[in-house]
């Protein structure tokens, strides 16, 4: 479905240049889950930000159905692959709902009504209508961060990507998100993510890659067994 080639992204300063990328290529399979692993500083951040075209000025190739995603607007981005942050960046002053249809309001030009249907029905799958009216201060992390999921999901995206999503999350919230993930794959949706949490990336292993220090040095298919030398990938698990 998503397919990189030869991924390369440079931080610039004024001061100095460092490499966060090297020639990075990928590959992220319809209805699996797909998990960028590694240390701190990795690059599994910016890699996601390039996936998503947030990080636009990257060298090589990053195309989704065979189309560059450079080329994607804002609106078909969103639409094609919704992005939960580190933070979630609700708007503080909107309820859960309005955070949810808003857009589908003012950007995508939806009728509010029928907005809400489509937020009511992501937000009960996702077990939060029950705080349809809540403002996120009143919000648990673990509910929050469903609300941002939910945000994305109304746009109706073929992929979910979310960077670290375990960071901010007590234990209780990491085993509900974990099957919070496991049900939307079981439904179809292809989730793509970064994490270095590795008793969180035991319980969803599908598909894994191995970054470090801004390279690509393993792969692993879990399903199937095949795999690129997964030593370093056990190794970094066993921890």
């Amino acid at each position: 479905m998503i397919q990189g080639k030869k991924i390369a992204w440079q931080f610039k300063n004024t001061k100095n240049s460092s490499l966060i990328l090297k020639e990075v290529s990928f590959e992220i399979r319809k209805k699996r889950i797909t998990t960028f692993m590694g240390p701190s500083g990795a690059g599994k951040t910016t890699l996601l930000k390039c996936i998503a075209n947030l990080h636009a000025h990257y060298e090589g190739l990053i195309t989704c159905g065979e189309r560059d995603v450079k080329t994607f607007n804002a609106i078909k981005r969103a639409s094609t692959m919704g992005f939960v942050l580190q933070q979630f960046h609700l708007f503080p002053h909107l309820s859960v709902l309005k955070n949810c249809t808003y857009a589908l309001v003012h950007v995508v030009g939806m009728v509010e009504k029928e907005a809400e249907v489509r937020a009511i029905e992501i937000l009960h799958l996702l077990h939060m209508e029950p705080f349809i009216q809540a403002l996120p201060s009143q919000l648990s992390g673990g509910q929050q961060q469903r609300v941002a999921i939910a945000r994305a999901l109304v746009l109706r995206p073929g992929v979910l990507l979310l960077d670290e999503p375990t960071s901010a999350l007590d234990p209780e919230s990491k085993q509900s998100l974990t099957s919070l993930l496991l049900e939307l794959n079981a439904r179809g949706l292809t989730i793509a993510l970064s994490s270095h949490d590795m008793p969180f990336i035991r319980k969803i292993m599908d598909y894994v890659y191995f970054l470090e220090q801004g390279e690509l040095k393993e792969e692993w298919d879990c399903k199937s067994g095949s795999f690129a030398s997964h030593g370093k990938i056990k190794q970094f698990l066993s921890h």
